[in-house]
């Protein structure tokens, strides 16, 4: 295959990436610079910018010397991942709800909208984003740090999980829509149902991952 569009690294990065993803690609395989190279009929210099950046954002893991590999999984550690994740993250929106102000408030609604508008583009990426910031914020808002750092260190910990979007789009709209309910129970200091409707939240988008990388591991 010879690349010719965008740059040639990113184009590499993103074709490596989909073959992560979609499976093709298995947890621990090799991937041979030289191999590549010749693969899309570029030099080595492109492949090697294309897995520092697949390595810096956790999908490839590179050993000077030796070389690099798709990361490794583990399914019983991302199943634990999910499940904290899920008793956690409501916890947090709880608490948030005791301690958020007006302007935080104001800045969720911010990403909602924006959310709105780049669901209406299909811009995939850009949703990605805005959803992780409006998460992100309103689980700072719960005023527990050790609480706050703990759910980030899980967000980071599979990097994987941020491209559910990608992987299943049809599941934007509801999320969006239950970005609404989430908001307006925020701003009604409704704690209980707040905690209710992100546990179901969470539950439903970690249950696709679920599916998805259990027929991975089974192929």
């Amino acid at each position: 295959m010879s690349i010719t569009s965008i740059t040639k690294s990113e184009a590499i990065y993103n074709e490596i990436k989909k073959e992560i993803l979609n499976g093709t690609l298995k947890p621990g395989a090799r991937l041979l610079i030289q191999h590549i190279a010749n693969q899309y009929g570029v030099s080595d210099i492109p492949v090697r910018e294309a897995l520092r950046e697949l390595t810096s954002e956790g999908f490839v893991e590179t050993t000077p010397h030796v070389g690099s590999r798709v990361a490794s999984m583990s399914l019983k550690g991302i199943e634990e991942m999910f499940f904290m994740r899920e008793f956690l993250e409501p916890l947090a929106a709880e608490l948030a709800v005791e301690n958020i102000d007006e302007q935080t408030i104001g800045i969720l609604e911010k990403y909602y909208h924006e959310m709105e508008s780049a669901l209406e583009a299909g811009n995939v990426t850009e949703y990605r984003d805005l959803n992780r910031a409006f998460h992100k914020l309103f689980i700072e808002a719960s005023g527990n740090e050790l609480l706050t750092k703990t759910i980030f260190e899980l967000m980071e910990s599979e990097k994987r999980m941020q491209m559910i979007f990608q992987l299943f789009p049809e599941i934007i709209e509801t999320s969006n829509t239950e970005h609404s309910i989430i908001l307006q129970f925020i701003k009604d200091r409704d704690s209980k149902a707040l905690a209710k409707v992100v546990y179901d939240h969470k539950k439903k988008v970690f249950d696709k991952m679920r599916q998805y990388l259990r027929s991975q591991f089974n192929t």
